[in-house]
Order: structure tokens, then C-alpha cells, then sequence
């Protein structure tokens, strides 16, 4: 090697080449972009992909084992720089009026010293000379609720400059993701939130992608574990472990192969032996047959399992008819609620009557809600009491709708809502004095009806069993023909493979000159490829679009559009809010989203208090300087979003299938831009999200015809 000029630079590492006994070599970027490659003999540093090192050392060159004579960077002393302004910055932008200009001009100043600054009341005055120079009156006033926010009497409100100092220390070991920085502080947060990381380093792992967590975790490892070998160390290989369950659940699974979880693992960098043995010997791997199961998932699945097993071993409290008394109520119901039952409809009835634990199969137009809608007539002649749920606000208006009569209105409710209503119950069967009496009452003569069932995921239906007084029965109603639910799990699907609880429908009674919608998923949910016409402008139906009519497209009040790729979701959120906003247009920032008056947006977790859940969509109504206003799909009202809950909000110009699940529109236009990820089932769920026109954007029909043939699949340890 020989001597070459000086090199002093700033570099972030991209990629790990090697470490050595002394030092390590690496590949990084500097500030112009330019690639570079540093090998560095000394032991000061631990370099980790995100770091950002000041370099100064001198070019040499190296020859490879293919005898190619490359340039790289050598030095013996780097100084590693803490990032600054990455997790503060948007911190401070949740402090009303306080922008992105007036967060950098704050963090310019004080850099990491702003926490102890804010905590000095005294220093007010200086804090408001920063923010606004010109405007005095106004950095006052900015000022002093900067200051009220951050530095109150209570102890319950000084977390906010604890919350403020735990964000100084992970910028100072190199975090750079809000997101994840905020989803650790809720895990952590308290006085010891750093304290606590600092003993389980690779938290990160259970909520974000492997790479930003195994940074952050070597960041914290390195620390407190100078010399050792962090690639092997134990919290390592239970963070992989983790990550890989944690990407499991994502994709809904609650349990996987040995084998693919081996490959999981590999993908990661880990000793799959090392991983899997020490999981064994610390008692936290379960098998279910030949199946690994998730930790935490496969708990709530057997509790599910044992509360329905409950429910079946329970005697029923309503009187029991005789056949012939049973066939006549059904009589009495068709006539009372003008109807017909046809086909297998009759038989469905008969058998899920008797059923403490029932399940109504049938695709879309072959009449579930009619089957439904007697159920409850006959049900309520027997001396029982039925109470209507769906997943989704829009799902359970129309339920209500369908199941009503001029002389018996049923309500549904949303399954957020019936949480929130059994455990207003409980809280009013202990001192009905101080509480509210329920809406609705749960006994034991209770028929819980929920449609849509096959939507609903583990958790939810966990949080629902829980709660449920003893005697209650269940018929869940659905379509195992779509899409499986947001969350993890697939109970309903699981209840429909095993077979013995199910009436199933097949008859499609919708006809087409109501829609063609049902007809053409009915085909597509058979396997067959649709022969669809290009869209002219119909207002009714179901076609296809090509880009450049699509791009011409005009938004309707009633409208979904869904993208297959998290990217063209992205894209197409970001340009359409965008386009229905302007300068003076009020917004607020909720978690990494900023939304405006009329945009559309979409609750990205379940929040039972809230009466909140995954998937929920609804539309801005007003924002002011402490809240945003949300009219929900299918809510009478307004309500203010919660403020903890205004990071599980994004926008939802265009949103992805499975968030679209539970709800529909009068319009619905299908993107499908990835081939993997458009199966069967993706497009039978979008399709019949549509009550009225269904647009599909394909390249071609043999893509079309690809995607029908390709199925989806979730795999769980759920076992009835």
C-alpha cells in the first residue's frame, strides 16, 4: 500500500465488509453522496450500518483475490457523530404552532441541550427570541405553551421533558427513526426509559425492521458489552427471533415451519442452532405438531379455543322447539319479514338454530342476510334476545339495514363499539349507582350475531370472548372466500376448514340486473378468469381501466381506491392530498401524517376504549389547535380523534386491500400493480367492496388471468 492525499470527510456506514481483531473495514457515504470504503485500526469504535463517523485518515491503495487494485480510506482515529434533530424535530412539531422552520431553528441553537433548556422556565423569553426573531408578540405566545407543555407542576406532566431527554439519548447512539423512537418511548417511558432500553436492547426488534433494530441493538450492546462478541450475544439472538415473529404476525401468521423460520433467521445474520437452542432452554419456543408458534399469538389462540368450548358446554337458557314447532316460526318469519328462503336457506336456519357455536359460509348474493334476519325473528319468538356486530362502521349500517323490519328495527353496532359496551356492563353490574346502564344488555339468552366474521381477527374476537357474560351463543357470519383479516389469525376460515359448525350457501340470488358485482366475483371466487369490457364511462358494473383513463378519473363523495403495493398507496396519498389542499388550508400533524380538512384517513390499530380498531376509514371534518374532528364511517357524529391515538392515523386517498376489508363504496377502483401480491382472494375482497361500479387497472388480460390463479395462504396454530 501506498501513501495518498488526506481524507476528512464525514461518513455514514452502509455496509459491514469485515471486522478485525483491531478495528474493522466498512463501506460508507459522504454528505456529497460518494461511496467510500474505510478501513479502520483501532479500537475507540464499533462501527454499525446508520453510524456516521468523522474520518480523517490518508487514501491507499489494496489489490482483491482477483488482483483488482481498489482505493479505500485508512485511519486510526474516528470520531463517531450523534445525529441531531432527527427524533427532536418532529417531537417538537406536535407542540401546537410549532413547524418544521421553528423546530430546526431551536435544535440549531441548543442542539442536545434543548431538553435542559426547556425545563428552565427562566429562560423563556430567550426560547422566544429563537423561534420567532421579528415577531415578538407571537413567540411569546408560542413560548409560553411550549413551555406549558413541557414543564408543568405534576408529575404527570413532567413526563414530557422526560419523554423530551429519553429522544436526546437515542439520537445520541445514532437513531434516526421517529416512529421507532416514539414506539419505544410508549414501551419505556417513564424516568428509568433509558435505563430499561439499555436492559432489553433489542426492543426495537418487536417494532420495526430488523436492520433499524439490530443497529439499534449493537449500538446499545456495544456500550455495555465492550469486547464481546455481539453477532452471538443472547439478546441478539432472541431480537432475531423476535423480528421473525414479529414480520410473522404482519403477514398474519401465527405460526411457521422450522424450516422457514431457520431461513427467517439466516436472512437475518443469525446462528439459526444458536437461536433456536437458547429459545428451548429458556422455555420460550412452542410447537404445535410440526409448527412453530408465535409467542403471544398462540396464547390468545388457545384462550380463544377454550372460551368457545366454554360457550358449547354451556346449557342453552331459550326454549327449545320441537321440529315442527320450529318449522313453523321459520313460517311465521318469512311472512313477517317478507321473505323467501330458497335453496339451501331453509337447512342453514335449521341447523344453526341449534348451534351454540354456529357459522354461516356463503359468497357474495347468496343471501346471508336473510338467513340472518329470520335467525333473529325465531329467535326472539324462543325467548332470546339478539344483538347485531360488524367489523366495520360501514358493514354494520348496512347489516342494520338488512336485518330491520318496519316493525322490529335492529341496530348493529361495530365490534369496537360491543367491547366497549360489555365492559360498560361489567362496570354497571358492580355499583349500578355510579354507572350508566349499557345500550345493550348481554345474558344468557343472548344471540351474538356478527357479520362479516371473516375479517375479524384473533384479537378482537379474544377481547370480545373475554367479555362476554356466560350462556351468550355466537353465529359468525362470512366469506372464506376473501382475504383473511388485517391482524393476525383466521378462526372464521379455521372454523369453516374443520367443517362440523357450518351451514354454507352457494346459490348466488343476487340477480345481475341488480349487479353484475356478485356474478363476476362469484367467477373469479370459482377460479374462472372474467371476460371483463373496457370502462366507457358506465356508472354500473365492472371493468376494466387502463392508466391514462384512470389518471383522468374523477373522485366521487363515495370512492375507494386500492393498491396492491405499499408504495403506489404512498404515491397516490401523497399526490392526491396534495392536489385538495393549498397554502392557507388548515392541517395538523397526526404521528407522521399530516392531514387537512376533507382528506380521508384510515386507524391503523385497534383501540377498544376508543371505540377504535384497524381499518376504521373516515373523513376530517375541522382541525384546531389541540385536536382533529373525524366523522367515522357509519357514526352519526363527528368526535375528536384522541390525541394517543393520532400516530395510528395516515392518510386514505388510496389504501391497501386488506385495510379496505369490512367497509365499501359506491365506487371502487382496484390497482394491480404487483403480481405477487395479487391473488384470488385479493381480488374478490376488493371487488366486492364495490356496490355499484368496480374498476380493475391490469397491464393485460393474461395478468388477470395470473392472479385468479394465484391463492393465498396464512398459516396458524388455531385448533377447535
Amino acid at each position: 500500500m501506498s501513501g495518498g492525499f488526506a481524507f476528512d470527510s464525514d461518513v455514514t456506514v452502509t455496509r459491514i465488509v469485515s471486522t478485525l481483531e483491531y478495528g474493522a473495514i466498512f463501506v460508507g457515504e459522504t454528505p456529497a453522496g460518494e461511496s467510500v470504503r474505510v478501513r479502520y485500526l483501532g479500537r475507540a469504535e464499533l462501527p454499525i450500518v446508520g453510524d456516521t463517523f468523522a474520518v480523517k485518515g490518508q487514501w491507499a491503495t489494496f489489490t482483491d483475490k482477483f488482483h483488482r487494485v481498489h482505493r479505500q480510506v485508512e485511519t486510526k482515529v474516528m470520531k463517531r457523530r450523534a445525529v441531531l434533530g432527527d427524533l427532536l424535530g418532529p417531537f417538537l412539531q406536535r407542540v401546537p404552532n410549532v413547524g418544521p422552520q421553528r423546530a430546526e431553528r431551536l435544535i440549531q441553537r441548543y442542539g442536545h441541550t434543548l431538553a435542559e433548556t426547556l425545563a428552565d422556565p427562566a429562560r423563556m423569553n430567550e426560547v422566544a427570541g429563537v423561534l420567532e426573531p421579528g415577531k415578538p408578540a407571537l413567540a411569546a405566545r408560542i413560548a409560553a405553551k411550549m413551555f406549558a407543555v413541557m414543564v408543568e407542576k405534576s408529575a404527570a406532566d413532567q413526563i414530557k421533558l422526560v419523554e423530551a431527554e429519553f429522544l436526546v439519548l437515542l439520537e445520541k447512539i445514532g437513531l434516526r427513526e421517529p416512529r421507532v423512537a416514539h414506539r419505544l418511548w410508549r414501551f419505556c417511558a417513564g424516568a428509568d426509559a433509558f435505563d430499561r432500553l439499555k436492559h432489553n436492547p433489542y426492543l426495537a426488534a418487536h417494532l420495526t425492521a430488523w436492520n433499524v433494530a439490530d443497529r439499534v441493538g449493537k449500538l446499545l450492546l456495544r456500550d455495555a458489552n465492550a469486547g464481546s462478541d455481539l453477532d452471538r450475544h443472547p439478546s441478539r439472538l432472541m431480537g432475531a427471533l423476535a423480528s421473525a415473529y414479529r414480520d410473522l404476525l404482519t403477514e398474519g401468521h401465527s405460526a411457521t415451519t422450522e424450516t422457514a423460520l431457520r431461513e427467517m433467521l439466516a436472512q437475518r445474520g443469525v446462528d439459526a442452532d444458536l437461536a433456536l437452542a437458547h429459545s428451548e432452554q429458556i422455555g420460550n419456543l412452542r410447537h404445535c405438531g410440526d409448527l412453530i408458534r408465535v409467542p403471544g399469538a398462540g396464547w390468545i389462540e388457545d384462550e380463544v379455543a377454550r372460551m368457545l368450548r366454554d360457550i358449547e358446554a354451556t346449557p342453552t337458557s331459550v326454549f327449545q322447539p320441537t321440529v315442527a314447532e320450529l318449522d313453523k316460526l321459520i313460517d311465521d318469519g318469512e311472512l313477517a319479514c317478507n321473505l323467501q328462503l330458497r335453496y339451501e336457506q331453509p337447512n342453514a336456519l335449521r341447523k344453526l338454530v341449534c348451534l351454540p357455536l354456529g357459522v354461516l359460509q356463503g359468497g357474495a348474493g347468496t343471501g346471508k342476510t336473510t338467513v340472518m334476519k329470520i335467525l333473529a325473528y325465531v329467535w326472539e319468538r324462543m325467548g332470546g334476545n339478539v344483538v347485531f356486530g360488524a367489523l366495520a362502521g360501514k358493514a354494520a349500517l348496512q347489516l342494520s339495514r338488512g336485518a330491520s323490519t318496519s316493525e322490529e328495527p335492529r341496530l348493529a353496532h361495530t365490534l369496537a363499539r360491543l367491547i366497549c359496551m360489555l365492559e360498560q356492563q361489567a362496570t354497571y353490574e358492580e355499583d349500578p349507582q355510579q354507572t350508566r346502564r349499557p345500550e345493550v344488555e348481554f345474558n344468557n339468552k343472548t344471540l351474538l350475531v356478527i357479520d362479516e366474521a371473516g375479517m375479524m381477527d384473533t384479537p378482537t374476537f379474544y377481547q370480545l370472548l373475554k367479555l362476554l357474560p356466560k350462556g351468550v351463543r355466537i353465529l359468525l357470519a362470512g366469506d372464506d372466500g376473501q382475504l383473511f383479516p388485517v391482524a393476525f389469525g383466521k378462526i372464521f376460515h379455521d372454523l369453516v376448514e374443520e367443517g362440523s359448525r357450518v351451514a354454507s350457501l352457494t346459490t348466488v340470488q343476487r340477480q345481475a340486473k341488480d349487479s353484475l358485482i356478485p356474478l363476476v366475483a362469484g367467477e373469479i371466487r370459482k377460479g374462472i378468469t372474467p371476460q371483463l369490457p373496457v370502462w366507457q364511462g358506465e356508472d354500473k358494473g365492472v371493468f376494466q381501466i387502463d392508466s391514462d383513463a384512470l389518471a383522468r378519473l374523477r373522485r366521487s363523495d363515495d370512492f375507494m381506491l386500492i393498491a396492491a403495493r405499499r408504495n403506489t398507496v404512498s404515491e397516490w396519498n401523497d399526490t392526491e392530498a396534495a392536489k385538495h389542499r393549498n397554502e392557507h388550508s388548515p392541517t395538523r400533524r397526526l404521528g407522521l401524517t399530516t392531514v387537512a380538512v376533507g382528506d380521508p384517513i384510515i386507524v391503523t390499530q385497534n383501540r377498544y376504549k376508543h371505540g377504535l380498531f384497524n381499518g376504521l376509514l373516515g373523513i376530517v371534518c375541522s382541525i384546531d389547535d389541540e385536536r382533529a374532528q373525524v366523522h367515522f364511517d357509519g357514526e352519526k357524529e363527528p368526535r375528536y380523534l384522541p390525541q394517543e391515538a393520532e400516530v395510528d392515523v395516515e392518510l386514505a386517498y388510496a389504501i391497501t386491500c386488506h385495510k379496505a376489508q369490512g367497509s365499501s363504496a359506491s365506487t371502487v377502483v382496484l390497482i394491480a400493480d404487483d403480481g405477487g401480491l395479487v391473488t384470488r382472494e385479493w381480488l374478490y375482497t376488493g371487488i366486492t367492496r364495490g356496490r355499484e361500479l368496480v374498476l380493475l387497472n391490469f397491464a393485460n388480460h393474461e395478468k388477470l388471468g395470473e392472479a385468479v390463479a394465484r391463492r393465498s395462504n396464512r398459516v396458524t396454530g388455531f385448533r377447535l
